[in-house]
Formats: C-alpha cells, sequence, structure tokens
C-alpha cells in the first residue's frame, strides 16, 4: 500500500540543521549561566522572593476531603479545610490535577486544561478556592502537565485524523518500519517504564498509518515540543489561562522530559523491546530554550513574582543548576526525587527496606541542599502523591515507635534549606497501609500487575509484587486525609473511593489538634520555629557530618551572613537507643537544646527515632 510522506520526519529534516546550532547556543548558554551562579556563590539566596520563606502543603484532592458525599474529594471540600491549613502554618498551596481528565492517571491525562473535571467541582469553584486562599495569606499553585495531553483532548483528535492538518505536528508522530516479512513494526525498540506497563512507547493509528509516541501510558501522547504552534497553544491554555484567574504559579511536572532526540534511534542492545535511555529523552538543551521562552511570556504579562516549580527526577546537580541559576530565567526551583528512589532497583519493581541506607539517604539530600550554594533554590519534602508515607517509608512504620518516627521526620525536613513542602496527611503521620489484600489497590500499574501475575499462576511473584507495593507503591500516599475517628475518617459520608487506611481511629487531626505533644503540634512548632530562625533554617548553609554513620543523620545549620548563628540536627533512625556521637558531643561549645522529639531523656543518649535540634548560643 502507498502511504502518505511522513510529513513530521520531513520537517525534521529540514530543521535538523536549525536545531543543532540551537542546541550548541543552548548548551553554551547554559554553562554560561552555570559558572557565573558559581562565582555569584550564595548572594542570590539572599534575596528572597516570597516563595523562598513560603512553607508549602501539597494537596491530593481526590483524597483530601469530599463535600458532597460522592466517596471523591473535591474543591469545595478543599475550601472547607483552609482553616486547618492556616492554622498549621501554610502559605502555599499545591494543588495537584483537577483538570477534565477520563482519570488513566489520576489527572495526568489532560483533556482540557481550560475546564475543571466534574467529579471536583467548577472553574467557579476553583476561583472560590484562590479567593479563600488570599483572604487567609495563602497562595494557590497548580499543576502544569504539559509534556503530554490525554489522547481525548481536542488537539489529539484533530492530530490523528491526518497528517496534512492544523494540528498533524502537535504530537510525535512516525512511520512504521517492517521486518523481511514485512511485518509493521513500530518506529523504534523503546519501552516506556514499568510503572506505565513496560509495552512498546509507540502507538499505532490507522487513520494515518503512524505511531505516536507515549513516554507514559498509551493515553498520554506526548506533545511536540519542537512545534512553536503548539507550545503558543501549551502557554495559552495551560499557563496564561489560569494565571489571569489569580493562580501564583505551578508545579511543572517532569519538566526534563520535553525535549526528546528527533531521530529516535534504536536502543544500543538491539533487543525487541528496551527501556528508553536517558540521552534520548530528558534535558536536552531545547528544554531551556523553550523554558525562557515560557518565562519570558509569563514575565511581560504577569511580573516577576510567577514561581515555577520543577520536578526534575533523575537530574544530576549540575543540571539541575542549570534550570534553577538566577541567570537562566528558567525554574524558580526544583523538587528532586533523589531520596525517594533510595531502595528501588533499577527497573522499578522491587523495593527493599534493606537497601535503603541512610547514608545514601544523606547523600541525596545533600545534593539537594548544594544547590543553594551555588545560587539555585531548592525545596525541602519526605513525602508526595506518588511514594509511600515517609513514617513507612524511611521509618518504622505502625508501632510503638510511629509518632516519635513522625515527628522526627519533621524536624529534619523542616530544619532543611529551601521551600518546605508537606504533603496532606504528613502533618498528623499518617502511615502507609500494612495489611492491604490485592483488590484493595487502586493505582492502574499495580492493578494491571497483579492481575497479569494472578492470570499467569506465578502467585509466588504476586506475593512479591504485593509486598512491594506496601512500600513505595503510589495508593499509599493517596488513602483519604483521616480527619477524624468518624466513620470512614471523617473524610466523607459515602464509601470512599480507595480504602481508609485502618489506623484511622488513633490517627487522625481531631485527635491531635491541641494536644500536647501530639504530632501535629509538633509540626506547628516546627514551621513557626523555621519562620522565626529563616537565615538559618530556611537559608542555612548545609553540612553534613558523620555520612558513614547508619543510625544517625547529623548535619549543622549556618547562616550565611552570620557563621556565630548556628544550629545543630541530630536524628536518630532506628529501634536502638544510642550514644549522641562523640565528634558532637556538644560540649566544647554551649549549645540550647530547642525541640526534641522526645523530651526529658537522658542528654547523652538518643532514644528510638529521636530527633534534637540545638542552637549555639556562646
Amino acid at each position: 500500500m502507498r502511504r502518505l510522506p511522513n510529513s513530521s520526519e520531513k520537517w525534521a529534516a529540514e530543521r535538523w540543521r536549525e536545531w543543532h546550532v540551537d542546541l550548541i547556543t543552548a548548551s553554551r548558554r547554559s554553562t554560561k549561566y552555570y559558572r557565573a551562579s558559581q562565582v555569584q556563590g550564595a548572594l542570590s539566596t539572599m534575596t528572597h522572593k516570597w516563595w523562598k520563606n513560603a512553607t508549602g502543603y501539597q494537596i491530593w484532592p481526590a483524597s483530601f476531603k469530599d463535600s458532597n458525599a460522592d466517596g471523591w474529594g473535591d474543591i469545595p471540600g478543599i475550601i472547607s479545610k483552609l482553616d486547618h491549613l492556616k492554622d498549621l502554618g501554610v502559605d502555599l498551596i499545591w494543588i495537584s490535577p483537577v483538570y477534565a481528565s477520563p482519570q488513566h492517571d489520576f489527572g495526568y491525562d489532560v483533556a482540557n486544561y481550560e475546564a475543571i473535571d466534574e467529579r471536583y467541582g467548577s472553574l467557579e469553584d476553583v476561583d472560590n478556592l484562590i479567593r479563600e486562599s488570599n483572604k487567609r495569606g495563602m497562595k494557590v499553585i497548580m499543576d502544569l502537565v504539559i509534556n503530554h495531553t490525554s489522547s481525548q483532548h481536542a488537539w489529539f483528535t484533530e492530530s490523528k485524523k491526518s497528517q496534512q492538518n492544523k494540528y498533524s505536528d502537535w504530537y510525535i508522530w512516525r512511520n512504521p518500519k517492517y521486518d523481511a516479512h514485512g511485518t509493521r513494526r513500530p518506529p523504534n525498540n523503546w519501552a516506556n517504564a514499568s510503572q506505565f506497563g513496560g509495552g512498546s512507547a509507540w502507538e499505532y493509528v490507522p487513520e494515518r498509518d503512524q505511531y505516536y509516541f507515549h513516554l507514559c501510558v498509551r493515553e498520554q501522547p506526548d506533545l511536540n515540543w519542537y512545534n512553536a504552534e503548539m507550545r503558543q497553544a501549551v502557554y495559552e491554555s495551560a499557563v496564561e489561562f489560569w494565571l489571569k484567574r489569580g493562580i501564583a504559579g505551578f508545579r511543572v511536572d517532569i519538566v526534563g522530559f520535553y525535549w526528546k532526540d528527533p531521530s529516535f534511534p534504536d536502543n544500543d542492545s538491539g533487543e525487541e523491546l528496551q527501556p528508553m535511555e536517558a540521552k534520548y529523552i530528558m534535558n536536552g538543551p531545547l528544554v531551556h530554550v523553550w523554558l525562557k521562552e515560557i518565562r519570558q511570556k509569563i514575565t511581560e504579562s504577569f511580573g516577576h513574582d510567577i514561581v515555577l516549580i520543577g520536578e526534575l527526577p533523575m537530574t544530576s546537580r549540575d543540571e539541575c543548576l542549570r534550570y534553577v541559576s538566577p541567570e537562566s530565567q528558567e525554574l524558580d526551583m526544583t523538587l528532586e526525587m533523589d531520596v525517594f528512589l533510595v531502595g528501588e532497583d533499577p527497573n522499578s519493581t522491587n523495593c527493599d527496606r534493606e537497601r535503603m541506607a541512610l547514608p545514601v539517604i544523606k547523600d541525596c539530600i545533600q545534593k539537594s541542599q548544594s544547590l543553594i550554594d551555588d545560587g539555585g533554590w531548592t525545596t525541602a519534602f519526605l513525602e508526595n502523591h506518588d511514594y509511600g508515607r515517609s513514617v513507612s517509608r524511611f521509618g518504622p512504620g505502625d508501632g510503638p515507635h510511629r509518632d516519635a518516627a513522625a515527628k522526627m521526620m519533621a524536624l529534619l525536613v523542616g530544619t532543611l534549606s529551601g521551600t518546605m513542602f508537606v504533603y496532606q496527611g504528613e502533618e498528623i503521620g499518617m502511615t502507609s497501609p500494612t495489611h492491604w489484600k490485592q483488590h484493595d489497590w487502586r493505582d492502574p500499574a499495580d492493578v494491571r500487575r497483579m492481575r497479569e501475575l494472578e492470570e499467569a499462576g506465578d502467585f509466588v511473584s504476586l506475593e512479591k509484587w504485593l509486598h512491594n507495593a506496601r512500600l513505595w507503591g503510589r495508593d499509599n500516599a493517596r488513602t483519604p486525609v483521616q480527619w477524624s475517628a468518624a466513620q470512614h475518617a471523617g473524610f466523607s459520608d459515602a464509601e470512599p473511593w480507595i480504602r481508609v487506611n485502618e489506623n484511622y481511629v488513633e490517627v487522625n487531626a481531631a485527635d491531635q489538634v491541641g494536644r500536647l505533644g501530639s504530632v501535629m503540634e509538633f509540626w506547628k512548632g516546627i514551621i513557626r520555629l523555621r519562620k522565626q530562625h529563616p537565615e538559618v533554617l530556611m537559608h542555612g548553609r548545609f553540612s553534613l557530618l558523620d555520612r558513614e554513620n547508619e543510625k544517625i543523620f547529623t548535619f549543622l545549620k549556618s547562616s550565611r551572613a552570620d557563621e556565630r548563628q548556628q544550629m545543630k540536627v541530630v536524628c536518630n533512625f532506628s529501634d536502638d537507643e544510642v550514644d549522641l556521637p562523640t565528634p558532637y558531643d556538644l560540649q566544647q561549645q554551649i549549645w540550647e537544646l530547642e525541640p526534641s522529639t522526645s523530651p526529658g531523656g537522658d542528654p547523652a543518649r538518643l532514644r528510638p527515632w529521636e530527633g534534637r535540634l540545638y542552637r549555639l548560643v556562646a
């Protein structure tokens, strides 16, 4: 059969020379910005933009609060709990996706950037949320999901109709390959990540006799960022539309993946399906060109106070700096995921507590903190919507030390420099569920894999998958917020869309409000202390001590303007009572104990999962 010419490939070939020049130029610019930021050092950290001193709070709307008894969290439910956030000390609310979506990836498959999914509410509800948050001195940011759209987005439904219409090059299309037997094959041998099925990264569309590329699931076709008309449409629909409604900025989803090598070569192994290699899909120099383009448009229309927070998984420190140096004018801060990957094996199918070595966790945190030393900015967080609860992932989980560990985690993250984010439920010490069966899981990736193993009769692997899912599965972070000991944890009057953690009777917000020694009250105290000592706790220099200690995490925080302002943090990551490390016995200077997660103990010994903060006074 005679096929139409591949307009995408022809277009790419004609512009390859132009792109190559852009690649070289962008690379040189990035190097220049990086070196300039090194020279400037910490000077830029003293320029206190509003977002540098903010305390952020991430909301996963489906599980936050249901207002209309349909079992699904919604925007009016968020509004009903704004006073809870204000009382906690929150200044900045990050709302995970609420856009119109078929929910193949929990809202990260956007069908319309300018509409709200009806299960969450309406545009008027979002306007009300922004207004009510601003009344309480809190700003709102939203997720910016523009690496891909839903396959149900109007742009894609038009793009797949023809190779010759306005939208034909708005997505990544390539011609099939044919083997020696004339069998149609995908354009290359790339497979998407195992959490998205692990199958081919290409999906065939008969109408065009072509394949489209999808980094994630097949219902999430990737946008073609080389197309300037598409970039302008994305800006108008996904960025400008919401800034005009009064949000303060965006958390930018998987920002380093906008660029793909346009030649789409086979992976070197030559196997039929192989995981995508980072060099072909991540952090290409043109990403910096495109981000500068977005930043310039934002600045011209909305000024310099709009914040852009970029998710940069698996990105080196030097590459992160190219995004967040003051000279780059791209992102304001990074969300680095390194600490969440500790314990996972390379193919993301296993996660063992035994591999979660504390020195490796220290390295991940040190990497993120060091960005500030060279003029960049970062975030401080231990939980988000994609990974298990910190008390269960890095701590003992449910048991006698649960609350101690929850407070120790609060002390740790609350003393790190950068913009701190609390994830919903973290402030009360929520944990990952421990006794879920196969039917309790809702994450499509886990559900699909467990069904495959069950159908294959591989019950040994199925039990292993369940074990791993209890440690790192995304559903662990998406159980309903435990507001009270009432039915369904006070989240809803109806059966929730996902099971409530069974410990809600003893772990809930109503029980902790105003109760001395509770996890929530400790969090409030840490946030207050953070705001009382911003030059040390928000902007201070991080110095890791005793890196090889496998039980104790010790670091020093010092003001960049006055080295006499110092605080020392000591955290016991074990079930054992341990001696305070000898090199840091605090005897040679006068240190005052600020908060301890377990007050009243032996000054020379740390209780299990105890954290202490000392302030230098002389």
